[in-house]
């Protein structure tokens, strides 16, 4: 994201310490620690995931991380922003402001599918770094300007980061579990699933028996656009009637 860098005042729930002009001998910088961190994150996942192992990966001890970011959590606030500051979100443009967001969707899912288990690190957090905060005015700027109401602009820019963090916290769930074995490849699984929901009772299950067939669709990135299309459907409709 690409706005003037501003020093913003310390949000609320702020877990990196706020160091001024002090500096230390060491040639390390926040930057280098966050980047560094989020290619330890994106290759080893957060289970392999530790300040220890930054700092190896950096040639220095831990207690220089921890100077420079607080904590752990600390350090996992700072990678959340820097992804969140990887999406582009374009300027406002009211006349095609669903596709707009369609767009913030699936730019935010690509996203996340290209950071290992940056999903898990999102939740119970609540993102107010600065990369966060430009990506918020920005989103909610595209809303307004196609007109939906400002209480709904807000609800729905936080229903849609729900909606899209669950869609891919699935996929890299069940991603996860396919590189262990614990279970076969999309398609594969998918078709098992389809045979063995048609194979249930007739007399217990049938309506489900009678749409076995459709479990079996594996087409991901089709069921991913229905949601968005149901989403932003939804949202216009509400955005009209209010």
């Amino acid at each position: 994201m690409d706005e003037t860098r501003r020093e913003l005042p310390p949000p609320p729930f702020q877990r990196v310490p706020e160091r001024g002009g002090r500096r230390r001998r060491d040639p390390l910088t926040r930057e280098s620690i966050v980047s560094t961190a989020l290619r330890v994150l994106d290759r080893e996942g957060l289970a392999g995931f530790s300040m220890r192992r930054v700092a190896e990966e950096l040639d220095t001890g831990a207690a220089s991380l921890y100077w420079h970011v607080g904590s752990k959590d600390g350090l996992l606030d700072l990678i959340m922003d820097e992804v969140i500051g990887e999406q582009q979100v374009p300027d406002p443009e009211p006349e095609r402001w669903q596709e707009q967001i369609k767009d913030v969707a699936r730019t935010m899912r690509s996203t996340i599918r290209r950071h290992r288990d940056i999903v898990e690190i999102s939740i119970g957090r609540v993102p107010m770094g600065p990369n966060a905060l430009r990506y918020t005015e920005r989103v909610v700027a595209i809303l307004r300007a196609g007109g939906v109401p400002d209480r709904l602009a807000v609800q729905s820019y936080l229903l849609l980061l729900s909606v899209v963090n669950g869609f891919t916290m699935d996929e890299a769930g069940y991603e996860a579990e396919t590189e262990a074995g614990e279970v076969p490849p999309l398609e594969e699984g998918a078709e098992m699933v389809g045979d063995y929901l048609g194979s249930l009772p007739a007399d217990e299950f049938p309506h489900t028996i009678e749409v076995a067939a459709h479990f079996a669709d594996a087409d991901q990135e089709g069921r991913f656009e229905l949601l968005l299309d149901l989403f932003v459907d939804g949202l216009a409709k509400r955005a009209e009637e209010a």
